[in-house]
């Protein structure tokens, strides 16, 4: 029989980090951030906080979604269908399609990624399905440049709807990371960031780097930050602070997103 094949801790940190996971309603599974070794743990939140107790590793709660899991929980969650197409015999590639816009107004197939220059080839079916996961997380993350997008006519939610919004994550099962510490490392320098949450809510796995500009990975959380560290917090803007944000932080905002603190102040 052939060995299950699980996403690698990168997919699953990214999947964690959209917001729509929820572990009390899938396995989980804690990394050893140091050694990446996959652990099974119980999937309530209460058996997780307990792994903060101690002090033998630094861990990060995701998902242990095999290939096959991932791409059920992206179409049942996400709303992306991969579409995973055989070529030429024994080779991949692959679409991802939005299952609530099947088609567009021409009535051709609606895909996600039409607009490629050259659709990549796998060797196997799993790489195929591998980097469609890849794909399809980063579509569904905003990009610093989207949350910076401008459009006068995005509806901007009313008072009464924003508080109601706030009111309804507050009082969710959405993963809680108040009293946790997620650390981001830049690809491009040495720069790093640690952030906690002021309240619940959907925060990036990437975001800009302020020193060079390239990427930030979120690479571990701790259980404490080191004393004197600068620790950002990731917020929900009181109502007067949203409303004069750009489009794209509005529309981040309203699908239970938080924003950076220094998004605020620098504004």
């Amino acid at each position: 029989m052939k060995e299950k094949q699980y996403i690698t801790y990168e997919q699953a940190t990214a999947i964690a980090q959209t917001g729509l996971w929820d572990c009390e309603d899938a396995d989980a599974v804690y990394f050893d951030c140091e050694e990446r070794n996959k652990h099974a743990v119980p999937s309530t939140i209460e058996e997780i906080d307990k792994l903060f107790e101690g002090d033998k590793v630094e861990i990060i709660v995701c998902p242990r979604f095999t290939l096959a899991e991932a791409i059920d929980w992206l179409r049942d969650y996400a709303g992306i269908h991969v579409q995973i197409n055989n070529v030429k015999r024994k080779q991949w590639s692959y679409d991802l399609v939005d299952i609530n816009r099947l088609e567009n107004e021409d009535g051709t197939p609606y895909n996600f990624v039409p607009e490629r220059e050259t659709t990549p080839i796998f060797n196997t079916y799993e790489e195929a399905v591998s980097d469609a996961i890849d794909k399809a997380v980063e579509i569904y993350t905003p990009t610093e440049e989207e949350l910076n997008m401008d459009d006068g006519q995005f509806p901007t939610m009313s008072e009464e709807e924003y508080n109601k919004l706030r009111d309804e994550i507050e009082n969710s099962d959405m993963y809680d990371g108040r009293g946790k510490y997620d650390v981001y490392e830049c690809e491009g320098c040495d720069h790093h960031l640690i952030t906690t949450y002021a309240v619940k809510g959907v925060t990036p796995f990437v975001v800009t780097c302020p020193k060079c500009g390239k990427g930030m990975l979120h690479v571990r959380t701790l259980k404490a930050a080191s004393a004197g560290e600068n620790v950002i917090k990731w917020i929900r803007p009181t109502y007067e602070q949203y409303c004069k944000l750009s489009y794209g932080y509005r529309d981040h905002i309203g699908n239970g997103g938080l924003i950076l603190e220094t998004v605020i102040k620098n504004d």
